[in-house]
């Protein structure tokens, strides 16, 4: 599915800088499509230092990759990390070492495919994080392409955003997760107006994911102690799933309603009620295309 023209454009934000919709944006249409400039591959790390593994390959950027590169912000923190490298320039350039890896570090996506650990794409890092995202991203292997679908209809000059750590968890939690990047998340999920009924609504569904967790982990081991929240049968299984969907519906979370479907129906099947799970995997292939741009032309 190719993207016919540039859905996006980059705008001032209150504490930076944002990717915002040209236009409206449908679900299920990507909107980036982009090769990184820099990456980390598992076999690199094991010959060599990861940071090294960085600061060698940024000799062979050409100079419009170099500014893309150091145009992008990064957080103090990492820079102090490498502060032992600062003012040393990376081999075959004349750019800081220690602020190349703050900016690497700061902006790249982790990626536990194809061989990789992590990539730099200086597009894709420039969404914001957001508690309800209104993207998801896909990492192509064979093209080497970062791919960025709409999970929902976007509006005209909406921003579009990521989601850097899991969301379908407490505030709180949400909230450590995110003071390893430096800031407080100011979504609606988090300071609106609803921010408490959002907050109760993920803590249930955080919940149920650890019980059904624990229900799939030893419903087939012999002698494991029950306890009395755990679903004796498929059937109890799927009713906490149900609750689920409802809570994952309400919240906007795409992805996570894609794999809940995908759950409900290995249940259904299991209870016996093979219509409902036939529904259940048509729910979870429609949010596939949507996600993942799979089985489109």
């Amino acid at each position: 599915m190719e993207q016919a023209k540039c859905l996006y454009m980059m705008k001032e934000t209150a504490d930076g800088h944002g990717l915002f919709a040209k236009e409206l944006i449908k679900a299920g249409t990507r909107i980036i499509h982009e090769k990184p400039i820099l990456t980390v591959s598992q076999a690199e790390t094991k010959t060599k230092a990861e940071y090294r593994c960085v600061i060698d390959q940024v000799a062979d950027l050409n100079d419009s990759e170099k500014k893309r590169l150091m145009d992008l912000y990064h957080n103090d923190k990492k820079l102090r990390e490498f502060s032992f490298l600062q003012g040393q320039p990376c081999p075959g350039t004349d750019l800081d070492a220690g602020i190349v890896l703050a900016k690497f570090y700061t902006n790249a996506a982790s990626i536990t495919s194809g061989g990789l650990e992590c990539g730099l794409f200086t597009i894709f890092c420039r969404m914001n994080h957001s508690c309800t995202p209104n993207i998801c991203w896909v990492y192509d292997e064979p093209t080497r392409f970062m791919e960025v679908y709409a999970v929902r209809d976007i509006d005209k000059d909406e921003e579009i955003t990521n989601s850097y750590i899991e969301v379908a968890i407490s505030h709180q939690a949400r909230m450590k997760e995110l003071s390893n990047w430096g800031f407080t998340c100011q979504c609606a999920a988090c300071e609106g107006p609803d921010a408490a009924k959002h907050d109760e609504r993920r803590r249930r569904i955080a919940q149920i994911k650890g019980i059904l967790d624990i229900y799939q982990d030893t419903r087939k081991i012999d002698h494991v102690p029950k306890f009395a929240e755990i679903p004796k049968t498929d059937l109890e299984a799927l009713r906490l799933g149900e609750e689920s969907l409802a809570l994952l519906s309400d919240e906007g979370l795409i992805e996570q309603l894609g794999v809940m479907y995908g759950l409900c129906a290995k249940f259904a099947k299991g209870a016996g009620l093979h219509d409902f799970a036939e529904h259940c995997e048509e729910m979870e292939f429609e949010i596939l295309v949507i996600t993942t741009g799979e089985y489109v032309d």
